[in-house]
């Protein structure tokens, strides 16, 4: 599996990104965490595989070219990718961020999940290319 003594990083105390990252529920902390470390489209990191994450890379394939962007695993991103990796159960799917039926995850529910977190703490509303 993978190393499992990382904490989740404090990436500025008191920043938005860390109380709403502190706030979601860890499927969508790791969304976010990837759209913001690799500046990448919602709709790529959803069809995420497994086998697209490797030691110190992961491999995203562009949606609006279908050509393959290889992006470091920062030490900021380690952490979330991480955690989030060691309690997947492998034969459940393919792909990372799934459904109760095993399929990815749809773009619209995320941004709800996001808005319905950032009401919580009286942010504005989310829209993924204010993280990027």
């Amino acid at each position: 599996m993978y190393q499992s003594d990382y904490s989740l990083p404090d990436l500025a105390q008191g920043s938005l990104l860390q109380e709403f990252l502190e706030t979601l529920p860890l499927p969508y902390k790791t969304i976010v965490a990837i759209a913001y470390f690799t500046s990448s489209r919602i709709s790529d990191i959803l069809l995420l595989k497994n086998s697209d994450i490797y030691p110190n890379q992961i491999n995203i394939i562009k949606s609006e070219s279908s050509l393959n962007k290889l992006v470091p695993i920062t030490p900021l991103l380690r952490p979330y990718l991480t955690i989030y990796l060691n309690g997947l159960k492998s034969e459940e799917s393919a792909f990372l961020f799934v459904n109760s039926q095993g399929e990815p995850l749809k773009s619209w529910l995320v941004f709800r999940v996001l808005n319905i977190t950032a009401r919580q703490i009286n942010l504005p509303e989310v829209y993924f290319f204010i993280l990027r």
